[in-house]
């Protein structure tokens, strides 16, 4: 009987174990997406106000803006998927497979770039060529702003 107690102790523990595990898990992927959810609302802020959009302008710009950086996301995973996490290490790749993999990765890189060109364009039609370039410097000032808030909080954790 006692040698129950301590079996059905230890199903317990790992039980307790795997849970904690699962929630801890659980709770930083949530964070990480109410962190997301965070930074989305302050791209719509600043792009925004940096681009002078009218509410009008605003249901125009969004929806070709998200469908942009919704196809962009799919062709970053698509090269997570099939370069970077299939190679990650390097040692141990062919010439053969690496060459494979560098075209692969090139063609990507390609489809990126087309898809950047169109949307850019597109956004010079619905908008103007002024305000395609405000696009540009607000997206690389939106970036400069995140990465120093990072590392400014970076700094300040234990």
């Amino acid at each position: 009987m006692n040698f129950t107690c301590i079996a059905m102790s230890r199903k317990l523990r790992y039980l307790a174990l795997f849970f904690g595990a699962f929630l801890l898990a659980f709770g930083a992927r949530a964070q990480d997406r109410r962190n997301q959810e965070q930074i989305k609302t302050l791209k719509i802020a600043f792009f925004t106000e940096r681009l002078n959009l009218t509410p009008e302008e605003a249901t125009v710009f969004w929806p070709i803006y998200n469908a942009h950086e919704k196809a962009k996301e799919a062709l970053r995973d698509q090269e997570r998927r099939e370069i970077r996490d299939r190679f990650s290490n390097l040692d141990e790749i062919s010439e053969p497979e690496a060459q494979k993999a560098l075209e692969r990765y090139l063609e990507i890189e390609e489809q990126e770039e087309e898809l950047d060109k169109e949307f850019y364009q597109r956004m010079a039609r619905e908008f103007s060529a002024v305000r395609t370039l405000k696009l540009f410097q607000a997206e690389r000032d939106f970036r400069r702003r995140l990465l120093q808030e990072y590392r400014k909080r970076g700094r300040n954790q234990p």
